[in-house]
This record gives C-alpha cells, structure tokens and sequence, in this order.
C-alpha cells in the first residue's frame, strides 16, 4: 500500500517553532532520527513516520500539551514552501481557498482540504485521507489542529483581517482543558465529531490579497504544477531503490540501513514496501550489480579488476564467481565474445 509523504517544510517549521522555545534542535533531530541535511533540499518529501516521531519529541521537549495550536498560530506561509508563493499573490481570499485545495498534495499527500459555500458560510473541511498509510489516521490531533490555527493565521496575513469564524469540529477526542482552543478559535470547539471542519462568513471570499502580483502568480504557478505532475508520476519503491544503489555503489556495498536512510523511510517500513512489491533489497541489489557489471564491461577502457572494485566485490575471484552465477560464463569470456559480436 503506498504511504503519503509529507513535505520537508513541515518538519523544518516545528523545528525552528521548538527551537525558539529553547529546545536543542540537534537533540530534536537525533531523537526523531532525522538527518539535517534533508532541509536543505526544499522539494525532499519525508514518510509519515518521520513527522509522527518528530511531533511526539517535540511536544516531549517542550512539554507543551497543545503544541499544535501554537505552530499553527506563529504559522508563516513561506513555511509551505511553493504553494505558500502562490497564495501570497492570489487576487482574493476566494483563490486562496481554490488553490490551497488544488496544491495541498504539494506539502501533504496526507490530508485533502476543500471547501463549499451554503447559506453565506464557508465550510472548510480537512479530510483525512484513508486509502493509503498515514500517520493522521492513528495521531491526527497535532498536525490538524495546527492546520486550522494556521489558517487563521495565514488569513490575517494575507488579507490583514481576521476570519469570523461560526464553529469549529475536529474528529479527535477532547485533550480535556480547551481554553487554548476557546482562546485561538474564539467561538464553539467541538471534539469527536464526523469530520474536520471550520466554518466562517463567506464574505471573505471577496477579500483582497495585499500581497497579490498576478505575473509572479503565474511563474509561481507554473512551478508548482510541475511539480504536482512529477508527483503523481513518482516512482514505486522497486525504482528508488535501484537508483539510490546505482548512485551509492562506489567501490562498497550499499547496507539496507544506509538507502532506507536516503530515502527517509525506515528499514522495516522499506522492507515492507519491496515485498508488497514482489521483491527485497538483497534480490535488488544483485540485479543492479549484474546490470551495472554489464554496462563497465562493455566499456573496453575498464579494467575487469576495476569493475569489480566499483561493485563492491573484495577481490576479482568473488566478481568472477557472481559474474559466472549470473551470466554462465566469466567476464573475460562475456568480454571477448561481446567483441567478436561487434567486430
């Protein structure tokens, strides 16, 4: 089954939010097993495991019972990286909601926000999405909190007003003490409800954008939707793992821990994904090394000696035997006859 992923720009949002707080953020990543240098790459996508750990550390370090309420109130758009751009320039509030739904997949594969408009209120609902593996679905009460809190934040920086809001329902039981809740949302919270859901005046719809440029919209815009085209063709595991090796098999053997580690999954959870998939790792790394064996020993200019360092192999007599297991005959053999095919 395929597992939503999340954007890195969430993870680096709660870090920096704790990290103001006093927390020490490298003992934030190591206890939430995450490697820094992902933040640098602002278009990397983390597991759904990844994001649960970092929650329950943060709140740890924090102590902070409704954490997510607070990130969501110190929320700032650029935090959502793309699709923050594009709704700094939309024309009015009304486009901000038709693309925030458009481009949520963008940040988070895990939630679906839309919204409708009946009676002169909006009702803005954030679904959590069932049919695949997703954290949400057994600790939903942190992130989508957040979320909501954080719309009302982004509002007011948009627009320079602030949402009057009718009610809010969340699907998450009751944490007991609501008065951060009462005090954020200023009007009925309710708990274990049937959905998540915000309802406010529609006449926000027609609100201005303060920031809105329509010819940054439209660059903004464009790169987004690449990105959400390149998404929805994202590769199975099978092909990631076969490129995470062939990019790792520089003269030593890949372990399992080090490409599950590249692509932000765990073992375990890479594991089951490959044999969802009909294979393992073990199986993959083989046929990539015979593939990639194939391909330098048909490059004259390698030596068979360097072939099997760039494998992995201790010594030539171990790529000569797994070549012989591979293919039915050695390398030097598969060498000459591949010569005398193209002579």
């Amino acid at each position: 089954m395929q597992e939503a992923t999340f954007s890195i720009a969430i993870v680096r949002d709660i870090v920096q939010y704790v990290g103001a707080q006093g927390v020490e953020v490298n003992c934030l990543y190591s206890n939430a097993n995450i490697d820094p240098i992902w933040l640098e790459d602002p278009d990397r996508q983390v597991c759904g495991e990844v994001l649960k750990y970092l929650w329950r550390e943060a709140i740890k370090q924090t102590g902070d019972r409704d954490l997510g309420l607070h990130i969501g109130e110190a929320f700032d758009l650029c935090a959502i990286g793309i699709v923050g751009y594009v709704l700094l320039n939309c024309q009015t509030y009304g486009q901000v909601l038709e693309k925030l739904s458009g481009y949520t997949r963008l940040f988070s594969q895990g939630v679906a926000i839309h919204h409708q408009v009946s009676d002169g209120w909006v009702y803005c609902e954030c679904e959590i999405i069932g049919n695949v593996k997703n954290y949400l679905l057994d600790e939903p009460r942190h992130p989508i909190e957040s979320t909501f809190a954080a719309l009302i934040t982004a509002t007011q920086q948009l627009t320079g007003k602030p949402l009057l809001i009718d009610s809010v329902w969340f699907q998450h039981p009751s944490p007991g003490d609501d008065s951060e809740h009462q005090r954020i949302f200023q009007t009925a919270v309710k708990f274990s409800q049937p959905i998540n859901r915000i309802v406010f005046d529609a006449t926000c719809l027609d609100w201005a954008v303060r920031s809105a440029n329509i010819n940054l919209l439209s660059v903004f815009e464009l790169h987004a939707a690449g990105m959400l085209s390149a998404q929805n063709q994202a590769q199975d595991y099978t092909q990631k793992v076969i490129k995470a090796i062939t990019h790792s098999l520089q003269g030593e053997i890949p372990l399992i821990d080090a490409i599950a580690r590249n692509l932000m999954i765990s073992v375990r959870q890479l594991q089951r994904e490959l044999q969802a998939e009909n294979t393992s790792y073990q199986k993959l790394l083989d046929q990539t090394r015979q593939q990639l064996a194939l391909e330098h020993l048909n490059n004259p200019e390698t030596s068979i000696h360097d072939v099997a360092f760039l494998l992995g192999f201790s010594e030539p007599s171990a790529f000569y035997r797994a070549f012989k297991r591979w293919m039915g005959q050695t390398p030097r053999s598969y060498r000459q006859n591949k010569g005398k095919l193209l002579s």
